[in-house]
C-alpha cells in the first residue's frame, strides 16, 4: 500500500512533468512562429513608409495595400432604386397632397444614396488602378523568369488571385457604383419632376426618367454582374475540387472548404439578386408589384455587402519588389503559423507581444515581428498620432519618412514607449490583420493547388504522347 508522502511524491513528480511539457511546448511554438513568420513567403515586408501631412495628422503618401474599402452605404443603393415608387404607382394629376409628400421623400433618397455609389466608386478605382499596375509587375516578372517552374506557378496563381480582384473591383463594385449612382440621379429628378405633374411635357419627361430610363442602367449592369458571378462561382468549384485532392483531412483542407461555400454562397446571392433586381425596376416602371420583388432584393443586398466586408474581402500588400517562388509546403506552413498567432491573440488580447517573440522588451526583435508581418505602416500611424514622439520624428514636417532604421538607434529615452504603442498596435490591429492575410493566403493556395495540378497534368499528357 503506498504511503501519503509517497502519493504526495508521485503527484508532485507528475505535476511537474506537466509543467516542463507545457513549457517545452510554448518554447517550441515560440520559436516555430518565429522562424516561420520571418520567412513567410506571402509576407511582402516594407521597413519603411513615407507619409504626408493632412490637415492635423498624417497619411501615407502613397496606398500600399489592397483595401477593404467598400463603403456600408452601398448596401441601400436598391433603397434609392425604389425612390420612384410613389411617382410610379400614383401617377395622377392632379397629385395628391400626400403623393407629393412621398414625392419628396423618396426623390431625396435617391439622390442622396447616389452619393454614396460614386464616392465607394472612387475607392474602387484607386484599389483598381494599383491592382493593374501590380499585374503588370508580376507579368513582367513571369517574362523574365520563363524557365524557373517553381517561381512561374506562383506568380500564375498570384495573376489568378489578380485577375478575380481586379474584376471583382471592376465590375461587382465600380460597375455597380456607376449604374447605381447614374440610375439613382435619373430617378431623383425624375421623381422630384413628377410633382409637376400637371405640365403635360414635365409628365411625359418624369414617366420616362423615373421609369425606363432610370432603370435601364441597373438592368444592363445586372447582365454582366450575372455573368461575373457565375465565372467566380465556378472558380471557387475549382478550387474546392483542387483541395480535396490535394489536402489531407487537417485545418488547411477544413478553412479552404469554408471559404469556398462562403465565397460560392455570396456569388450565388449576388447573381441572382441582380438580376431579380434588375427585372424588378423594368417591371416596376409600369407595375406597382415590382417594387413588391424589390422587398427582398434590397434585404439580400444588404446581407451581400455584409458578407463581403466581414466574410470574404480582405487587406493585402501591394507587390512592390521581386516575388519568391511558392510551394505547397510553405503555404500550409505560413497558413499554420497564421493560426497559431490567431490563437495567441484571443488568449493574451492586452499583452500579446509576450508569446509571439522571444523578448518583448528588445526593440529589435518587436520591430521584426511587425516589419515581417506587414504591421509596419499601422504601427508607424499610431507612432505619429503620438505626442510623446514628435522631436523623434520632427513633427510638423510636410512629409515625414520612418524606416526600421530610425526606429533601432532611436534614444533609450523613447523606446519604451514605442514598445508600448507596438503592443497596443499587435492587440488592437492583429486580430482583423491576420484575418486578412489568412482569406487572403487561402485563395492563393486555392490558386496554386489549380495551377500546379493543371502543370502536372498537362506534363503527364507530354509524357504519354
Amino acid at each position: 500500500m503506498e504511503s501519503e508522502d509517497d502519493s504526495i511524491n508521485v503527484s508532485t513528480k507528475s505535476t511537474l512533468e506537466k509543467t516542463e511539457k507545457t513549457e517545452k511546448t510554448e518554447k517550441t511554438e515560440k520559436t516555430y512562429l518565429e522562424s516561420d513568420l520571418g520567412l513567410s513567403r506571402l509576407a511582402l515586408a516594407s521597413d519603411s513608409v513615407t507619409f504626408t501631412r493632412r490637415k492635423a495628422h498624417y497619411v501615407p503618401a502613397k496606398q500600399s495595400k489592397l483595401k477593404n474599402s467598400l463603403l456600408v452605404g452601398v448596401a441601400f443603393l436598391e433603397l434609392g432604386n425604389a425612390g420612384d415608387f410613389a411617382a410610379n404607382v400614383w401617377n395622377d394629376i392632379p397629385v395628391p397632397h400626400f403623393v407629393v409628400a412621398l414625392m419628396a421623400v423618396g426623390g431625396t433618397l435617391a439622390l442622396f444614396l447616389s452619393y454614396f455609389a460614386f464616392k465607394d466608386a472612387k475607392l474602387g478605382w484607386c484599389n483598381l488602378v494599383h491592382l493593374r499596375e501590380e499585374r503588370r509587375d508580376l507579368q513582367r516578372q513571369k517574362t523574365h523568369d520563363l524557365e524557373d517552374g517553381q517561381i512561374i506557378q506562383g506568380l500564375d496563381a498570384r495573376l489568378n488571385v489578380s485577375f478575380r480582384e481586379i474584376g471583382t473591383e471592376s465590375i461587382s463594385r465600380v460597375g455597380l457604383d456607376v449604374c447605381m449612382g447614374v440610375g439613382g440621379i435619373i430617378i431623383g429628378i425624375g421623381t422630384f419632376l413628377a410633382i409637376g405633374g400637371a405640365n403635360r411635357r414635365v409628365w411625359h419627361a418624369s414617366n420616362l426618367m423615373s421609369g425606363y430610363i432610370g432603370n435601364v442602367p441597373l438592368a444592363l449592369y445586372a447582365l454582366f454582374n450575372g455573368s461575373w458571378s457565375c465565372y467566380v462561382w465556378m472558380k471557387a468549384r475549382q478550387h474546392g475540387i483542387a483541395g480535396a485532392t490535394a489536402l489531407d483531412m487537417d485545418m488547411a483542407a477544413a478553412l479552404l472548404k469554408r471559404r469556398i461555400f462562403t465565397v460560392q454562397m455570396y456569388t450565388a446571392m449576388v447573381g441572382v439578386t441582380g438580376i431579380a433586381a434588375g427585372a424588378a425596376s423594368l417591371i416596376s416602371a409600369t407595375m406597382w408589384w415590382g417594387y413588391v420583388i424589390l422587398i427582398p432584393v434590397i434585404i439580400s443586398s444588404i446581407s451581400c455587402n455584409y458578407i463581403w466586408r466581414k466574410k470574404i474581402a480582405y487587406e493585402r500588400p501591394l507587390v512592390q519588389q521581386r516575388t519568391l517562388g511558392l510551394s505547397k509546403i510553405s503555404l500550409l506552413r505560413e497558413l499554420e503559423s497564421i493560426i497559431a498567432v490567431q490563437r495567441i491573440l484571443k488568449e493574451t488580447p492586452s499583452e500579446p507581444l509576450h508569446k509571439l517573440v522571444s523578448d518583448s522588451q528588445s526593440i529589435t526583435s518587436v520591430i521584426e515581428f511587425i516589419i515581417m508581418n506587414d504591421l509596419f505602416e499601422d504601427f508607424c500611424v499610431r507612432l505619429l498620432d503620438d505626442t510623446h514622439l514628435s522631436e523623434l520624428f520632427g513633427i510638423p514636417n510636410e512629409e515625414i519618412t520612418i524606416n526600421s532604421e530610425l526606429l533601432l538607434t532611436a534614444d533609450n529615452s523613447y523606446i519604451p514607449h514605442i514598445l508600448k504603442i507596438a503592443q497596443t498596435c499587435v492587440s488592437e490591429v492583429g486580430p482583423i490583420h491576420f484575418q486578412y492575410r489568412q482569406r487572403y493566403l487561402l485563395e492563393i493556395l486555392g490558386s496554386y493547388l489549380c495551377v500546379s495540378q493543371a502543370g502536372t497534368s498537362e506534363t503527364t499528357t507530354l509524357e504519354k504522347c
